[in-house]
């Protein structure tokens, strides 16, 4: 009887040998788990750092995947600067007297952190003192971010392209030398520069060393200083081409027919209601064939001085002076995508100069324009002077 009920008690509980296994057993597993754990920690930082490695690439030379119309629109430091920095800060405080910076190309994720984007998940800095890599250290081996395969991939590009004129006739060696192209470019140290270069016989012209970015280019056919004015967006390790066009044939057969606009008698009158700060006046194409007009200038005197703000062709916007007017003197040139204006042989064109203030930049007060002797130049070689007749209140 005793020994049934021993082998009772015995067969409902464990053996010693038994938990000890169960101990065992447990500590493997939580060892396990913890093993997990610390591996998946260790994984999220080094994911987590990789993208902001990505994010500090961006900064330096741009996102690639931001356009607009099929134009990239994202450079970074690089485009807006024209070279590498020489460190992160840069990336978020702007180096004394550069004045093309354009950034903060970085954000702070936390305020009390101002160097957060400088360090990677195990807060350990990242190193970089200019050039193409960026390497955290943090995970006890070296992660590496390149930015280009070289410098020369964002520093040095090429811009190339063919001029001619409307007829599509190149300049030849007679007229190379007419016509100016201009590339401006931030030169690297907070500023721009603008490079120019003349086009080979056959419309060729060429620039090296141009920093990716968009980049504004000129050609400017001088005989009548008449300007194309564009812009070349230049990817990483890109040899750019591209064709401009002039608004008339200089070079082909048939020369090109200059000074086609004249005034038409009587047609100028103030406008812009009862302050009359607006002109308006009337030209006609005397020519027998179309015409075309890049840019106008007006010479007057106002007091106090005057600078205008808006120029119309027949209700179409052709100029707008924003953030900075038009002053007398200054050739308004016409802006995309109305930069080039025609008319046809015998066709009167109204041209509205509107809203003239006493200050060049935004603000100011309205300036009459009644009764003020006015000298008007166009693109294609026309000259014209009227006065403009008293204030008549028109709108």
């Amino acid at each position: 009887m005793i020994s049934e009920t021993k082998r009772k008690i015995n067969n409902s509980g464990f053996t010693i040998v038994e938990v000890v296994m169960v101990i065992i057993i447990a500590a493997i597993l939580v060892t396990i788990a913890m093993k997990s754990v610390v591996t998946v920690t260790e994984t999220g930082r080094v994911e987590e750092t990789k993208r902001e490695m990505e994010q500090l690439t961006w900064a330096i030379c741009g996102n690639p995947e931001l356009e607009n119309n099929g134009v990239r629109t994202d450079f970074g430091y690089v485009g807006d600067v024209g070279s590498l920095p020489a460190g992160l800060d840069s990336l978020y405080t702007q180096p004394s007297g550069y004045t093309t910076w354009n950034g903060p190309y970085v954000s702070r994720r936390f305020q009390q952190i101002t160097d957060d984007y400088k360090e990677d998940a195990w807060g350990v800095a990242y190193t970089y003192t200019g050039g193409i890599e960026i390497t955290s250290s943090g995970s006890g081996s070296d992660i590496v971010r390149r930015l280009a395969n070289s410098e020369d991939d964002l520093l040095r590009n090429k811009v190339t392209g063919i001029i001619l004129d409307r007829d599509g006739a190149p300049p030849g060696s007679d007229e190379c030398d007419t016509v100016d192209i201009l590339l401006t470019i931030p030169n690297g140290v907070g500023s721009t520069a603008t490079k120019s270069t003349h086009p080979e016989p056959s419309g060729y012209f060429e620039f090296d060393s141009i920093p990716i970015g968009n980049h504004d280019i000129r050609i400017v056919y001088m005989p009548i200083d008449d300007t194309l004015h564009r812009f070349v967006s230049v990817l990483p390790n890109s040899v750019l081409y591209q064709e401009y066009f002039l608004t008339f044939s200089p070079w082909s057969e048939v020369p090109p027919v200059l000074g086609c606009f004249e005034y038409v008698a009587g047609s100028a009158q103030t406008i812009g209601g009862v302050d009359c700060d607006g002109l308006r006046f009337q030209i006609r194409n005397t020519c027998g064939v179309p015409s075309s007009v890049t840019a106008i200038k007006l010479d007057y005197v106002t007091s106090p001085v005057s600078y205008y703000q808006n120029v119309q062709w027949n209700g179409q916007a052709a100029f707008n002076g924003n953030p900075s007017r038009a002053a007398s003197g200054d050739w308004a040139v016409f802006q995309e995508p109305n930069d080039v204006k025609w008319a046809d042989g015998g066709e009167t064109v109204t041209i509205d100069v509107e809203q003239f203030r006493d200050t060049q930049e935004t603000g100011g007060a309205a300036v009459a324009m009644n009764n003020v002797d006015i000298t008007v130049e166009l693109s294609d070689g026309s000259t014209f002077s009227f006065n403009t007749g008293p204030c008549t209140g028109d709108p």
